[in-house]
């Protein structure tokens, strides 16, 4: 069986208002929600918010511990069709609140930057 993503988890210190800006603001399916997490089912591959003290109690037993907030320890990437939707990703995110970088080009294609509320990067391209 060939290796896959499945899920990608990522801790949020205030989960309502996580949920708010990807629900609401960005406009994803919330599939499951309740007082310590929330799964979002991004065409197969699910993104979950979980309170960073249940995400510590996942990754202590391995020796580590989330970054604190605004730290980077990773990028989330959408790939768009076409460079409008990168604009239009952009446009939406920083409507919701999202501190952004405007989409350029790049020798990787187009591509534009934002953060969610805890400050995890996305990245929003178009390899073209």
């Amino acid at each position: 069986m060939p290796a896959a993503i499945s899920c990608v988890t990522i801790p949020v210190d205030d989960l309502q208002k996580s949920i708010a800006f990807y629900r609401d603001g960005l406009g994803l399916p919330a599939e499951e929600t309740d007082e310590d997490h929330a799964v979002f089912d991004l065409d197969g591959v699910y993104l979950t918010l979980l309170d960073r003290s249940g995400f510590n109690a996942y990754v202590e037993p391995i020796g580590l511990r989330s970054a604190a907030k605004g730290n980077a320890g990773m990028i989330i990437s959408y790939f768009t069709d076409n460079k409008g939707d990168v604009d239009a990703f952009i446009a939406k995110a920083q409507k919701a609140g999202a501190k952004v970088v405007a989409a350029a080009e790049d020798e990787d294609g187009y591509s534009g930057y934002f953060t969610d509320p805890d400050g995890h990067a996305w990245e929003v391209l178009y390899a073209g």
